[in-house]
């Protein structure tokens, strides 16, 4: 998975904090959780040692500029 980061969890963490520290936003959940099937057997809270992928934000489409006066 290019552009991926690979944390390993300590004793406590919470994947909705890891991916709030790592993106600034917990948008990217989802997606965390579709590239970490292996979590699913944990609770809430994760034990130490856990290898945990956070996928690359794929970048935000740009808009066309639309011009409404004028010739572009």
């Amino acid at each position: 998975m290019t552009g991926a980061t690979v944390v390993t969890t300590l004793d406590g963490d919470m994947i909705d904090a890891l991916v709030q520290d790592h993106y600034g936003s917990a948008d990217m959940l989802d997606r965390v959780l579709a590239a970490n099937p292996h979590l699913s057997g944990f609770g809430p809270v994760l034990p130490a040692g856990l290898a945990v992928t956070l996928p690359a934000r794929a970048s935000d489409p740009v808009a066309a500029a639309i011009r409404l006066w004028g010739a572009a």
